[in-house]
């Protein structure tokens, strides 16, 4: 995805609407425990359910999406998306893009934990008719950088490893 101005006139904002449904669960009555599962639900009608995998033994839950995977997903996701744009801009066709990103949670001074960094390492296929040189691949990543309006939106250092 590009920085979002095709989508939206100059000046207008762009509102995406995600509700989060906690309850305490099976923890209700145990003085200071609780569970991590939630709901997300999108607008459109997709709900899925998120539990932390980062909380102590006992506390997680089965759920299907951890939030902490689900930042490194999203921040991939769109720079894929951002890094097609370039590509397909600059009549680059691409067969296939596949990307197994990872998110590196590292202690603050203070005892507490970010996401100091994720770490995209994009497979690349392009179609067969065209030669793509390695520096012109690399372009389109400093574009996507440059223009995902997630990238611009986050402190988490983006690295992008080639094979």
């Amino acid at each position: 995805m590009n920085s979002g101005k095709a989508d939206a006139p100059a000046g207008d904002e762009s509102i995406h609407l995600v509700t989060i449904d906690w309850t305490r669960g099976k923890w209700s009555g145990t003085r200071g425990k609780y569970s991590r599962e939630h709901q997300w639900h999108f607008a459109g009608r997709l709900s899925l359910k998120v539990s932390d995998a980062l909380a102590p033994a006992g506390y997680r839950e089965a759920a299907r999406l951890d939030p902490l995977k689900s930042y490194v997903a999203t921040i991939a996701s769109a720079h894929m998306l951002a890094w097609l744009h370039a590509a397909f801009s600059h009549e680059v066709e691409v067969e296939k893009y596949l990307d197994t990103a990872e998110g590196v949670v590292s202690a603050l001074p203070e005892g507490r934990c970010w996401v100091s960094e994720v770490i995209l390492q994009p497979r690349i296929t392009f179609n067969s008719t065209q030669q793509v040189a390695a520096s012109a691949a690399k372009h389109f990543h400093e574009l996507a950088q440059r223009d995902c309006f997630i990238a611009q939106s986050i402190k988490t250092k983006v690295t992008i490893r080639s094979p």
